[in-house]
């Protein structure tokens, strides 16, 4: 069994992801972090800096470069380049590192705009990259090199803790609506942005939501049991040096291809229901190395051997640091206790992300809110800021902006779940639309004062939830809409 085709499209695949992720960040960049934006980073550093902090305690390129609009750009054309190169196969391992480093740059000074979970997964799967793919000028698909084995095993590591803990989750919060198979008669409305299925799909019967969610529990909690079986088939006939017959060979090779198929149709169908950024094609990615040459038309393997031995003894030996790392990850993601030696180690480990804990909707959202932001000259006359990607218009399908996140949007859909106290950056934000501050406006659909800044700036609250056939062909209207009243106190901007 071989893996180079797979490992040569994941490399690919890897630059894509990290091209899009940049790109997609880079054109919110300004409005969110930047010297005017919601949550400057110039404002972060300096407080950093004021507490004696530097490159190991936060480690971004921020220290050397500086924190202005235009060192921020400048690291994110450095990453889009390093994805570019990556993409197309120049110096792949060199380059997955330096994207790597780069976007951690920006996630850590990216404040609540880049906490969230694949933001995280990018970096580590950066790490593994590195040693996973080759260091050499250029990899091309006529001279393909099986990866590393301990490199890749370190990547199916981080598939299996990533889908293992995306169901343990589930269970382990004790959440009634997972337990008893009806979170997703809530999930396709509640999640952070529905995409334009999501209306369709939640109309079918409630005993299709039910088999989703088992067909859910059997990939995420059953499927990644099998690449655990796969490794201890390898383990065990190296040991004993037994004969693997060709029936064996195939069973080996089917451990590996059904959870990499699993996820793959997972991700697609989540993400046919759904947008998560670049979250279900990065996932994607990962699960190809799962999959061998003989299912992606074997490919002939080219180069020397004895040079690809040499080659790779250095990344399986480093590969063995994400393995030890994300065996204790996925132990505090369960909840075990770890051996004091460990503390010290993964809290350096997790500082620049080189592993972490996942799981996705421990607890199922059963209602939605929607927070509305509004402006007035008068104080009487109120106009809404319309947002490009989340619910508004209740006569609107939801529509489509994976794989892109719109991260003002997403974190529109967390402040609502509590209390504006419990989101300080929306103050800044509302006070950046008294302003008319440009940047910030660009996070919009429109600007409903076409650049004239507003007196007075609210934010109400409205309970949304999908409507049925009936109300669709009687309003016109896909969603049910209840006001409830304010959300935020009224901001005022001084003469």
């Amino acid at each position: 069994m071989t893996y180079a085709k797979s490992a040569w499209l994941f490399g690919r695949g890897l630059g894509l992801v990290f091209l899009v992720a940049f790109v997609s960040w880079h054109a919110q960049q300004a409005g969110l972090i930047g010297e005017r934006g919601i949550t400057p980073a110039t404002e972060l550093m300096g407080a950093l800096e004021a507490r004696g902090m530097g490159y190991l305690d936060v480690p971004t390129f921020a220290w050397l470069f500086g924190a202005s609009d235009g060192a921020l750009h400048a690291i994110c054309v450095l990453g889009e380049l390093a994805s570019v190169a990556l993409l197309v196969g120049a110096l792949p391992g060199p380059m997955a590192l330096l994207a790597t480093l780069l976007y951690l740059s920006l996630r850590v000074i990216g404040g609540p705009f880049m906490a969230f979970q694949w933001d995280i997964l990018l970096v580590e799967t950066g790490w593994v990259a590195a040693l996973f793919l080759p260091w050499r000028a250029f990899d091309g698909p006529k001279a393909l090199t099986e990866p590393p084995p301990l490199a890749r095993w370190a990547l199916y590591a981080l598939a299996f803790r990533l889908m293992f803990l995306s169901g343990a989750v589930k269970l382990m919060s004790g959440d009634p609506a997972w337990s008893d198979l009806r979170a997703l008669d809530y999930h396709y409305w509640t999640q952070p942005l529905p995409g334009p299925l999501s209306w369709f799909v939640h109309q079918l019967p409630s005993w299709v939501h039910e088999a989703s969610v088992l067909t859910t529990f059997l990939v995420e909690l059953v499927l990644p049991w099998l690449i655990v079986a796969a490794g201890l088939e390898r383990v065990i006939d190296r040991l004993v040096k037994r004969r693997v017959s060709e029936v064996r060979r195939r069973v080996q090779t089917w451990l590996l291809r059904a959870p990499g198929l699993g996820f793959i149709a997972l991700m697609i169908l989540i993400a046919l229901t759904g947008h998560y950024g670049f979250f279900n094609l990065l996932t994607i990615v990962i699960a190809l190395p799962l999959l061998d040459d003989a299912l992606l038309e074997r490919v002939p393997v080219s180069g020397d051997a004895r040079r690809a031995r040499l080659e790779r003894w250095i990344p399986d030996a480093l590969a063995t640091i994400p393995l030890t790392l994300g065996a204790l990850a996925l132990l505090v993601g369960l909840g075990a206790p770890l051996p004091e030696w460990s503390h010290g180690a993964l809290a350096k480990a997790r500082r620049v992300h080189l592993t972490s804990t996942y799981g996705l909707f421990a607890v199922m959202t059963t209602t939605r809110r929607e927070i509305e932001l509004e402006g007035s000259l008068d104080g009487e006359t109120w106009r809404a800021y319309r947002f490009a990607h989340k619910p508004g218009d209740p006569r609107a399908l939801p529509g489509w902006s994976a794989p892109h996140m719109p991260r003002l949007d997403w974190q529109m859909w967390f402040a609502a779940l509590g209390e504006h106290r419990d989101s300080p950056w929306l103050r800044r934000l509302m006070n950046r639309l008294l302003e008319a501050e440009p940047t910030v406006l660009a996070l919009f659909a429109e600007d409903p004062f076409d650049g004239q800044a507003p007196r007075y700036v609210r934010a109400r609250v409205s309970a949304y939830r999908f409507g049925d056939w009936d109300l669709l062909m009687e309003t016109g209207q896909w969603w049910e809409v209840e006001p409830l009243g304010p959300y935020a106190p009224t901001l005022t901007r001084p003469r």
